[in-house]
């Protein structure tokens, strides 16, 4: 019995030994065909980097193995560190729609590739669809969110006033309410300065490409009302950086977190106390140029969002006067906790130099006025 079982035992080592040296030897084929395992746009340059020694032939093939195209490989016009040269194996002139591997004699089988009229579109789509995961302040539902679904965390509709952040009218403690917005890169925390350059960044994405981003569906929970849903999703952070504004005064604090990072939990487990920290000059300039950018997209969408671009009109002037007024208050967590308490540990984002800030700030108020 105990033979039997050694022989069965040792028979499975050797099975599972054989199929993994397998595995290594195909992905070490792979690797020495080096391409862009996303693809290519049909008339655009296609060119695989082939790691050999030696001058041969190549063929595009199907998956079904079917060769569609043949060609030459050509050394590389210059050697690299170690003093070799690779082999370029250039399929440009094959434009016809498809899936496909690159097969080169005696080395091995590329990963497989497409050639597509919209090659990156899956890829554009899923990382403007990635913001809809980091939403702040709303449960993520199956519908729109799949296996990624979770609870609501953090609705932030308590936030406390830091001693940082004190002004007429809002006292160190006051309770105010900042709902929505994107969390952070690694963290729960919500910020200015790199929430503004993100936002400015995909509204420039649609002044730049209108008509196509008005085709891009994402299947989050606005899709259909009217809006693109690129900003819709934009929206989503807009909205929270306007309840960063002081009604009062026009100056915009620079962030809303807890005093310190989260553990690894989810975001309905860390129900930590949070606060709206300094108003610092960079992020009220941040904030105009942004919602100076806002005003104008959102123009076109008076119907759906009435007298919604005046009011972003309005707050981005509000902060730039905000600035002129105060244009030399730099956000330096170490300075900040050495005056005011409870010390704040979490992202800095902060610049001892604002001079770009007030041309950005400047340029695009200049644009939408």
């Amino acid at each position: 019995m105990f033979k039997k079982a050694l022989y069965i035992s040792l028979s499975l080592l050797f099975f599972f030994c054989l199929t993994v040296s397998a595995q290594f030897k195909s992905d070490a084929e792979k690797d020495k065909i080096r391409l862009n395992q996303i693809g290519f746009y049909p008339n655009d340059p296609k060119i695989a980097v082939v790691l050999t020694n030696r001058k041969g032939s190549f063929v595009l093939q199907t998956p079904g193995k079917k060769v569609v195209y043949k060609g030459q490989l050509k050394k590389s016009g210059q050697p690299d560190f170690a003093g070799q040269y690779t082999w370029i194996a250039d399929f440009s002139a094959f434009s016809k729609p498809g899936k496909y591997v690159l097969n080169v004699p005696g080395v091995g089988t590329s990963y497989p590739f497409s050639i597509s009229r919209n090659v990156h579109q899956q890829v554009a789509n899923a990382t403007i669809k990635a913001f809809y995961f980091m939403r702040a302040s709303t449960p993520l539902l199956e519908k729109y969110a799949g296996k990624w679904r979770r609870a609501m965390g953090h609705p932030d509709n308590k936030v406390l006033i830091h001693a940082s952040a004190v002004s007429e009218g809002r006292p160190e403690g006051a309770i105010v309410s900042s709902p929505r917005g994107w969390y952070d890169a690694g963290d729960y925390n919500k910020y200015i300065v790199n929430s503004g350059i993100t936002t400015y960044t995909l509204l420039s994405l649609y002044e730049d490409f209108p008509e196509y981003m008005k085709t891009v569906k994402l299947n989050i929970p606005e899709s259909g009302n009217g809006i693109p849903d690129l900003l819709n999703e934009t929206l989503w952070n807009l909205r929270w950086m306007l309840t960063m504004q002081d009604s009062i005064d026009g100056g915009v604090y620079h962030k809303l977190t807890n005093a310190a990072f989260d553990k690894m939990e989810m975001p309905d487990k860390a129900p930590g106390p949070k606060y709206l920290i300094q108003k610092s000059t960079g992020s009220p300039l941040d904030f105009a140029a942004v919602m100076a950018q806002y005003a104008r997209v959102y123009r076109q969408y008076e119907v759906q969002l009435p007298n919604f671009a005046d009011s972003c009109r309005e707050a981005a002037l509000k902060a730039w006067e905000w600035a002129q007024t105060h244009p030399h208050i730099i956000y330096n967590k170490y300075v900040l906790n050495d005056n005011f308490k409870p010390k704040i540990t979490t992202g800095d984002y902060g610049d001892s130099e604002v001079r770009d800030e007030f041309i950005w700030a400047a340029s695009e108020l200049f644009v939408t006025l």
